[in-house]
């Protein structure tokens, strides 16, 4: 979903794709315009491509807006692709991948009367979104850090083992070393991600363990901000998606955490 800078509908694909470049451009720090149209008849496009690779989201990004009024026919797209590798959201880099046929997307006006364009349905199409490992482990690290440091308590190593539960529950477990003068301890996090058919994931069960007195303080740091997150529902991707809904909704552990879901108009 993204609002439009405007109160009148593009009368052309160089228009659209303006407008669609500068309103990304809002969200996200780019090296490049990301929006490619292929136009069959406007407003009937052959391709409507957007490539986000490399894209940082703005700490002062505006929040989506809300629509304020009916939904009216805006464009018939073939072929929608968008793919963003190395996407950085704020502590977390992850890759995703979009790409559905026959999509129709919808206009509605915002309180501030722009144009809101979004999608109402499709005849089908997939989304992947995945992270690294690694790349877990070290927003871990860092958080884990920051608030351990304020004790005086280092921590110097983070591992993240994933195991699949079912196609959509990951039981998750995080080691930690800790270490506080010449004392050091190991840390154990546990908890577990569920993940619904519109893809908002679940955090739940969150413990922290260990032996000795490091492990028993560092934990007392850490277990108040667990507790915040257990729980907590974080949407993994916001889509408007109309007649659209979401099925075989997965998540998988490989060389990538990948959470994927197939979608399409239901009949």
């Amino acid at each position: 979903m993204l609002s439009l800078k405007t109160a009148t509908f593009p009368s052309s694909a160089a228009e659209l794709t303006r407008l669609l470049n500068e309103s990304l451009g809002h969200l996200f720090h780019l090296d490049a315009d990301p929006v490619g149209i292929r136009e069959e008849s406007y407003p009937h496009l052959e391709e409507l491509s957007v490539s986000l690779d490399g894209a940082r989201l703005r700490d002062n990004s505006p929040r989506p807006s809300s629509a304020s009024g009916a939904a009216t026919p805006a464009l018939e797209v073939d072929r929608l692709t968008l793919n963003a590798s190395a996407l950085s959201l704020g502590p977390a880099t992850v890759d995703v991948s979009l790409a559905a046929q026959a999509v129709q997307f919808v206009q509605t006006p915002n309180g501030d009367d722009e144009i809101i364009l979004s999608i109402e349905s499709a005849a089908d199409g997939r989304i992947e979104i995945s992270a690294s490992p690694p790349e877990l482990e070290a927003v871990i690290a860092k958080v884990a850090k920051n608030e351990a440091g304020k004790h005086g308590v280092t921590i110097d190593s983070v591992e993240l083992k994933l195991r699949s539960k079912s196609s959509r529950s990951l039981a998750a477990e995080v080691c930690l070393r800790a270490c506080k003068i010449f004392l050091n301890a190991s840390i154990r996090i546990t908890g577990q991600l569920d993940l619904d058919e519109e893809l908002n994931a679940t955090i739940s069960g969150l413990d922290c363990t260990g032996d000795g007195a490091i492990a028993t303080l560092a934990c007392g740091v850490l277990k108040p901000h667990l507790q915040k997150l257990d729980g907590r529902e974080i949407a993994l991707m916001s889509l408007p998606l109309g007649e659209v809904r979401l099925r075989d909704v997965q998540v998988s552990v490989g060389d990538k955490l990948s959470v994927t879901a197939q979608f399409g108009k239901v009949t």
